[in-house]
């Protein structure tokens, strides 16, 4: 019976090593899964929804309340994931790299593309109890 359980914790911890990481583990995953995400907008009809989930809790609030508006504005209810305007978002340039700082919670994300004097962008993330989420600057 030991060699057997010892045969188990053994291939437990082999599967345990072999298996990735969560994409918002890191501040580059998340950041990378949520732009994978906003680009799936028009093809993906649950892309928006699941980019929303990405975001920080300052992005959440701040489409939450354009929602409200939105509804008001409109006579039906807009949810706060429909703010993020499909067909609106672009990339600027294709990442080629990304690294990150972090301080506590909080991290900022640097990402270049092929020219990084010209293709640079610097992403904020915050840390939650389910991973990191993308903070970006909304208009």
């Amino acid at each position: 019976m030991p060699g057997r359980a010892g045969k188990l914790l053994l291939c437990l911890a082999f599967v345990a090593a072999c298996s990735r990481p969560a994409p918002d583990a890191t501040p580059e995953g998340v950041v990378r899964l949520w732009l994978e995400k906003m680009e799936a907008q028009p093809e993906d009809p649950h892309a928006s929804r699941e980019a929303f989930q990405l975001l920080g809790p300052a992005a959440r609030a701040n489409l939450e309340k354009r929602a409200e508006r939105a509804s008001r504005s409109m006579g039906r209810r807009v949810e706060a994931y429909e703010m993020l305007a499909e067909g609106r978002f672009g990339l600027k340039f294709r990442p080629k790299a990304m690294t990150s700082s972090t301080t506590g919670d909080r991290a900022t994300v640097d990402i270049v593309g092929s020219d990084p004097t010209l293709e640079h962008a610097i992403v904020v993330c915050a840390k939650e109890p389910a991973g990191w989420r993308v903070e970006p600057e909304l208009p």
